[in-house]
């Protein structure tokens, strides 16, 4: 590996996380908000040491890395650049937590900042709205930049790495897709980067319209967009004055960051909407959500569940059903509550996820469908060994090296839920083997909420700190996709050359 490349750009990716850091407390010093209950402290001293520490870290990893040029960056390289990168800005963005209020631990500071910057939305502080502006617009703005990835932003920043930045850019798992072929890396960075801006400005513009105040809809349009979680109100959703054309209007958008970026894109490019119909994941995606609504509804009214009227807990149900299969992790009413079966269909969203190329987590639709598909071919070369057969997905041919990867992430994903589960229950002998099950499946999902003692109307906070930092690392781990984590651990991905 060029440790030296490697260096410059994880100094370069700390540089703009201090920037990032500074346009958050002036925003949030500067931004009026409708609810008296925030902190007046906005934390300077703190926020000044943070920002200083970023800079300075930023700084001597530039300076370590000086004298590179425009060199290609090669796989291992873009492989060590993703991996890192995560760690090392999840430690910088953790010290806002620490040095302000709510002045958390180390280890729980660290757990925040992991769960914003993978989007995965679970949280160890008990009262929000007691927060300063400028630490709940940071949550919000950490979730917003690794909703469409840092490395995507580093990438569209360094525009001077030039064609050797694609190796990186296609390394970074939230910005991929066939449907973006043909296009050079700096126009791919910008029309996602364009694209994720705009959505963000309609959905925030929407929110504020339709009740929220101008705080509230800047806070919730940058984690609505991310499928992230993050909120200002500790009810989630189900906060007083959130009403059933906000939600809606969030349902709309948490959707539309289900489906893939790139293929948005490409319609855009192309002026053609004929690509959505020849896109079988997105198509897949809906008839998922469309059953599992369906499903839950029926177990509910079937079991008397509904407590308050119908239009509204079927707005709910659709709420909190799409915010689980998006990986968003609002709440707007507490599914931990539903009936057995509607739970485990819930737990079944949280695996799935949305499609590959979104802001969401889970295991993406089109590797499901993929696997299935490998499944069926398999079962049908038991009594027709010699046919051939061409393996499609959303119209493109699939190499057999993605076929190969897909049973390998599938299987390796199993395994670290079943060893991590086991690992959280030995840690946490007080807390019930359900709440500890879908907290390991929560993080490595990126979901955020998970059942019982972690539910939706419940945190993360009090957990030892062997599992504050174990949970992050599963967090990272869901992010990346398993492989490129698990290559950090690789003595060849190390050696120079």
């Amino acid at each position: 590996m060029n440790t030296r490349l490697v260096s410059r750009s994880l100094g370069i990716l700390l540089l703009l996380l201090a920037v990032a850091m500074v346009a958050c407390f002036v925003a949030g010093s500067l931004l009026p908000t409708a609810s008296e209950e925030h902190s007046r402290d906005t934390g300077l001293v703190g926020w000044l040491i943070a920002v200083g520490a970023t800079l300075l870290g930023g700084g001597v990893l530039v300076y370590i890395g000086r004298g590179m040029g425009n060199e290609r960056i090669l796989r291992k390289d873009a492989i060590g650049i993703v991996g890192l990168a995560w760690f090392v800005c999840s430690l910088f963005a953790a010290l806002p937590y620490g040095l302000c209020e709510p002045r958390l631990s180390a280890t729980e500071a660290l757990f925040e900042g992991v769960s914003g910057l993978t989007t995965t939305g679970a949280t160890v502080i008990t009262d929000l709205q007691s927060l300063p502006k400028t630490i709940l617009l940071w949550r919000s703005l950490t979730q917003w930049l690794g909703g469409m990835g840092i490395l995507a932003m580093f990438v569209l920043v360094l525009s001077s790495l030039g064609a050797s930045g694609l190796t990186l850019f296609r390394t970074e798992t939230s910005a991929h897709g066939q449907d973006l072929a043909g296009a050079t890396l700096r126009h791919m960075a910008q029309w996602l980067w364009m694209l994720y801006v705009f959505l963000t400005l309609i959905c925030g513009v929407g929110m504020w319209l339709l009740g929220m105040s101008a705080f509230q809809a800047i806070n919730h349009a940058m984690t609505t967009v991310a499928t992230a979680g993050f909120g200002t109100e500790n009810a989630s959703f189900g906060a007083p004055g959130f009403g059933l054309g906000l939600k809606l209007w969030t349902i709309l958008f948490m959707f539309l960051s289900g489906i893939s970026l790139p293929l948005y894109v490409a319609m855009l490019r192309k002026r053609s909407v004929r690509l959505l119909k020849q896109h079988e994941e997105t198509w897949v995606f809906i008839g998922i959500l469309a059953v599992l609504v369906s499903l839950i509804m029926a177990i509910r009214l079937s079991s008397g569940d509904f407590s308050d009227g119908e239009l509204e807990e079927t707005v709910n149900t659709l709420f909190n059903v799409v915010s689980i299969l998006t990986t968003t992790g609002y709440a707007s009413s507490d599914y931990d509550l539903w009936p057995p079966l509607a739970k485990a269909l819930i737990l079944g969203a949280m695996i799935v996820g949305g499609c590959a190329g979104s802001t969401a987590g889970g295991l993406k639709v089109s590797r499901m469908l993929l696997w299935l598909r490998l499944l069926r071919m398999e079962i049908r070369r038991i009594y027709r060994p010699n046919e051939v057969v061409l393996l499609k997905l959303n119209g493109h041919q699939v190499p057999a090296a993605a076929r190969g990867q897909t049973f390998i992430i599938l299987t390796t994903a199993m395994a670290i839920t079943a060893f991590s589960s086991g690992l959280l229950l030995a840690l946490e002998p007080d807390q019930s083997a359900m709440g500890c099950v879908s907290a390991v499946v929560a993080c490595l999902m990126n979901i955020g909420p998970a059942f019982a003692e972690f539910g939706p109307s419940k945190n993360f906070a009090g957990l030892s700190t062997t599992s504050n930092l174990l949970l992050p690392v599963l967090m990272i781990v869901g992010r990346l996709e398993y492989l490129a984590v698990l290559a950090l651990f690789s003595k060849n991905l190390w050696r120079r050359y």
